[in-house]
C-alpha cells in the first residue's frame, strides 16, 4: 500500500493564487483513512456548507487531508471544493470529503485517488459518527471498521465551520466591482494593455511591465473572453468576489472574478473558472 507524504513546503498553485496548504502547526484533524490503494494520516480539515447525502439536502462537507489547510483563504472562494479539487489535491495533498447534515447526522462520503481507489459516493449504515455541530464548529469522531479489499477511517475532526455568506451583496450587475470587471473583460478582448495594466493588483505591475504578453495570457486563461454576465456578487471590505457565466470559443462556463481595491480603485486579482458540463 503506498502511504502519502505531508506536505509542508508552500503549495505554488498558480501564479494568481493564494497558497491554500497551511503549515505543520495548523493541524485540524488526527486519524488515518485508508482506501484499497492509499493511505493517509489525517491533519487537515475544512468544513463548508454544501449539499449532502443522496436527496442534496443543506448539510456541510467536510475535506479531510493529511495536509493542512489555510482555512481564511479558502473562505473567500464561492466554489470551495472545486478550488479544494483543482488546486490543492493531488498526489501528495490527498482529500477526502465527508458529508453531515445540519444536526451532526453521518450522510455519507466521496473521494478519489486513483484508478480503482475512490467512490463518487458511498454510503455505509454501519459508520459510526459521534460528529455534533455547536457554536459554529464541527467536532466528532467517525469511523468505519476495517474490511477485506475495502477502505476505512477512524479520524476525529474538531474543525471551524466555513461562513454561508460571502459579505454584502452588491446590485445587480456587481456595483463598482463590475465595472471594473466589465473594463477588464473589454481591455482583454481588445488587448488593449494601457487600458488593462490599472486594473491589475500592485503585485502585478511590476511582471506585467516585463512582460506583458505572458501576464496578458494568464488573465485570458481563467476569462469568459466571448461574453459575460454577473450573476451575483459580494464585498467584504477591500475584496470583492463576483460570479460570472459566459462563454469561451470553446464552451459556456462559469468563473468567480476575485477583485481587491487598491488606491481607491477595484483591481482584478483571481478568476478560477469552470466548464458548465451539460449546458
Amino acid at each position: 500500500m503506498k502511504t502519502a507524504a505531508r506536505l509542508w513546503t508552500t503549495l505554488a498553485l498558480l501564479s494568481a493564487l493564494p497558497t491554500l496548504a497551511a503549515a505543520e502547526e495548523a493541524r485540524q484533524a488526527t486519524g488515518k483513512f485508508e482506501g484499497k490503494n492509499w493511505t493517509f494520516e489525517a491533519f487537515g480539515a475544512y468544513a463548508f456548507p454544501a449539499e449532502v447525502g443522496m436527496d442534496d439536502e443543506p448539510g456541510f462537507r467536510v475535506a479531510v487531508s493529511n495536509t493542512g489547510f489555510q482555512t481564511e483563504k479558502l473562505d473567500r472562494y464561492y466554489d470551495r471544493e472545486h478550488v479544494i479539487d483543482t488546486f490543492f489535491a493531488d498526489e501528495e495533498s490527498l482529500v477526502v470529503y465527508f458529508h453531515f447534515a445540519k444536526n451532526g447526522a453521518y450522510r455519507g462520503m466521496t473521494y478519489y485517488f486513483g484508478s480503482g481507489d475512490g467512490c463518487g459516493f458511498c454510503y455505509d449504515g454501519s459508520v459510526q459518527s459521534t460528529v455534533k455541530i455547536a457554536n459554529g464548529r464541527l467536532k466528532g469522531k467517525v469511523r468505519l471498521a476495517p474490511k477485506p479489499d475495502e477502505n476505512s477511517w477512524d479520524i476525529d475532526l474538531d474543525v471551524p465551520i466555513a461562513p454561508a455568506s460571502y459579505g454584502e451583496p452588491l446590485p445587480a450587475g456587481g456595483g463598482d466591482p463590475g465595472k471594473a470587471y466589465a473594463a477588464y473583460h473589454a481591455a482583454l478582448v481588445a488587448d488593449d494593455r494601457a487600458a488593462l495594466a490599472p486594473l491589475l493588483p500592485e503585485a502585478s505591475q511590476v511582471p506585467f511591465k516585463e512582460n506583458p504578453a505572458a501576464e496578458v495570457d494568464a488573465c485570458r486563461k481563467d476569462h469568459p473572453d466571448q461574453s459575460f454576465r454577473i450573476v451575483k456578487g459580494w464585498t467584504q471590505g477591500d475584496r470583492a468576489l463576483l460570479v460570472v457565466q459566459g462563454e469561451t470559443s470553446y464552451s459556456r462556463v462559469e468563473t468567480e472574478a476575485h477583485l481587491i481595491r487598491e488606491k481607491g480603485t477595484w483591481r482584478v486579482y483571481n478568476e478560477v473558472l469552470q466548464v458548465r458540463i451539460g449546458d
